[in-house]
């Protein structure tokens, strides 16, 4: 079992800096309009690819893990919402190019090869389309020996600086990069109630499960006045218009 096994027997529906409010809020900041195809890269139990349904949105959402995906797809029914869920590597999103408007992330990117997945990201987008993900950023001194440990326990993959990943951005064709929030600390999650929370609750009680909670306390002990966050907003350039 890993990080990501825990969250899904977990049910852990937005595992990201500020929890699912954090993500209410920057929803209503982007105003998305309805209609408009979003696509969630990472969905998990499909908390915000079902919330986003319900504001009017066509909603793709994707992640890799399967027992995660089974629980969105029961979400989705509760909630009677229609939402394309599908199973796959955000390096090979099986979806033809330019083909949403907005591609919606939150804590992912990270944990992929990012140039392939910025790449990616790009590539389904129609021009003009709105890319968002919110991100864990480097805000103090990295060591080899952090990177390791992150890497092992939560298969992070990438750890860099806001100003790093502005670049690489930039780097894979997007332009208008900003940043739309920044915390140099990951922040904290407030009482989160999630109705429609699946909890295996035959592992709350499992050695590894506990074991695996008390090494991520230590991490974040140890690292987290080292680590913030950070929301950024790109565009795919528009396609020039006739001459």
């Amino acid at each position: 079992m890993d990080y990501h096994d825990l969250l899904a027997r977990l049910g852990e529906g937005s595992a990201h800096p500020g929890g699912f409010s954090a993500t209410l809020q920057l929803l209503d900041t982007l105003s998305i309009p309805t209609g408009v195809h979003v696509l969630e890269i990472g969905c998990g139990t499909g908390r915000t690819a079902c919330h986003l349904a319900k504001q009017g949105c066509r909603v793709t959402a994707v992640d890799l893990h399967r027992h995660m995906l089974d629980k969105a797809v029961r979400r989705a029914r509760k909630e009677r919402v229609d939402v394309r869920f599908i199973q796959a590597d955000v390096a090979a999103l099986p979806l033809p190019d330019n083909r949403v408007d907005v591609v919606f992330i939150e804590s992912v990117t990270i944990f992929t090869p990012w140039r392939m997945a910025l790449s990616e990201y790009m590539r389904v987008l129609k021009p003009g389309g709105l890319l968002v993900d919110r991100e864990m950023v480097l805000s103090g001194r990295k060591t080899d020996l952090m990177s390791r440990r992150l890497k092992r326990f939560y298969g992070i993959r990438t750890l860099a600086t806001v100003a790093a990943w502005k670049k690489r951005l930039r780097a894979c064709g997007f332009s208008q990069v900003e940043v739309k929030e920044q915390s140099r600390t990951m922040g904290k999650w407030g009482v989160d109630h999630d109705p429609l929370r699946e909890m295996d609750m035959n592992w709350l009680e499992d050695e590894n499960v506990q074991r695996m909670s008390r090494t991520n306390d230590r991490l974040l002990l140890k690292y987290g006045k080292r680590l913030g966050y950070a929301v950024f907003t790109a565009k795919v350039p528009a396609e020039p218009g006739p001459k």
